[in-house]
């Protein structure tokens, strides 16, 4: 196995379940004990993925005006508002 944390990260996948339980230094009958758990959970954090930030409706409404067709098609329905209302004086 590769010396540094990233690689041993990457080569994971390849190894069979005793070299991992040997690699982490877990008895397979036993588990971690309590100080073992608190050590790695101070260590690496706990195991969850982050929760996403929500976007707000504001945003997902700017989102929508990012396109060009939106931006194009809102400008024909604009013009076509002003010829309805004023298209007689015109």
């Amino acid at each position: 196995m590769a010396s540094s944390e990233g690689a041993n990260i990457a080569l994971v996948h390849s190894l069979s379940s005793q070299q991992v339980l040997a690699h982490l230094k877990v008895d397979i009958n036993k588990g971690l004990s309590a100080s073992e758990v608190a050590a790695r959970l101070h260590q690496y954090g706990p195991n969850e993925l982050p929760k996403p930030e929500k976007e707000s409706i504001w945003e997902k409404i700017k989102e929508q005006f990012e396109d060009l067709l939106v931006r194009i098609l809102c400008l024909a329905a604009v013009i076509s508002f002003i010829v309805s209302c004023f298209g007689k004086y015109l």
